[in-house]
């Protein structure tokens, strides 16, 4: 017999004959392929007389395996999974996944609505609430293929720097410069500044240093709060400034208004942005179109 013979069992009748060995009741297996009894008991019939020897010992209560049967599952269970392994690693059905820093609103940034758009049928946007330490992380474990971070010091050879993001100052209406359409953080140095912690991205918090260094005076430091909203709070009541990324300075809130910077302090405080990939990660043609797309753009 050859591969080409018509007396080969087929797929169905391998998958359901499995189905009955592992529940041992034709009523649980039916269940567990989602179809009706009769036709698993009509192929079960037809996988029988195509091998010529009976697969089980059955009565009204209990069904046994026979030896054939016992050997056949053992072969038909490697078979099929040697078969779903075949399947998954051709297959183009997968999607990439992709981890976004929480840093941004991606939502509100062209550039990157426009790449999601683009690869819509091949990625899926990985658990939004992520920091860029822990999407390294999850890289690291081998849970997603890239992630868009603010922080690639372990990545190399494996990153783009493709982005990069503009502060806002945030300011309570009621402060001189809320009038003024760029502001020089010489002139709010009355205001504290919610600011990170330098451990959580120790790049930015240095690039940051640099500028607020070279003010007039220092600047008042004020340890962030839980959420964005408790301290846009604050500063309606003009205990304090933010610096916040862009694409994250999109809440209304009533005594807060959103400014750029002078032209100088604004290009220095730009937060990078890179794409990053698992250093194990296969190329396969949409890991390499994205890599491509980012590259190009």
């Amino acid at each position: 017999m050859d591969i080409y013979s018509k007396r080969l069992p087929t797929i169905k009748q391998l998958q359901y004959f499995v189905a009955v060995c592992d529940e041992l009741s034709f009523t649980g297996a039916a269940k567990k392929l989602g179809i009706s009894q009769p036709p698993l008991s009509t192929q079960i019939k037809n996988l029988e007389e195509t091998l010529q020897s009976p697969l089980f010992l059955r009565n009204t209560h209990n069904i046994v395996l026979t030896n054939e049967g016992e050997i056949l599952k053992l072969k038909a269970k490697q078979l099929l999974n040697d078969l779903c392994s075949i399947v998954k690693s051709t297959s183009n059905d997968e999607k990439v996944l992709i981890g976004t820093t929480k840093t941004l609103s991606f939502d509100y940034i062209p550039y990157f609505k426009t790449f999601l758009t683009e690869f819509a049928d091949e990625t899926e946007i990985y658990k939004h609430n992520y920091t860029s330490k822990e999407l390294q992380l999850e890289l690291h474990k081998g849970n997603i293929d890239f992630a868009i971070v603010s922080d690639a010091r372990d990545f190399t050879e494996n990153s783009l720097l493709i982005y990069q993001e503009p502060l806002t100052l945030v300011l309570p209406v009621n402060h001189p410069c809320s009038k003024q359409d760029k502001v020089n953080l010489n002139d709010v140095l009355d205001l504290p500044l919610f600011w990170f912690k330098q451990h959580s991205n120790p790049l930015f918090y240095d690039q940051c240093e640099q500028v607020f260094n070279s003010l007039n005076h220092p600047l008042q430091r004020r340890t962030e709060l839980a959420d964005n909203l408790s301290m846009l709070l604050e500063v309606a009541l003009g205990n304090a400034m933010m610096l916040l990324p862009q694409s994250m300075a999109q809440a209304k809130v009533d005594g807060v208004t959103y400014k750029k910077l002078i032209s100088n302090q604004d290009k220095k405080l730009k937060i990078n942005i890179y794409l990053i990939w698992r250093k194990n990660l296969k190329m396969t043609a949409i890991n390499q179109a994205i890599i491509n797309y980012f590259q190009q753009n």
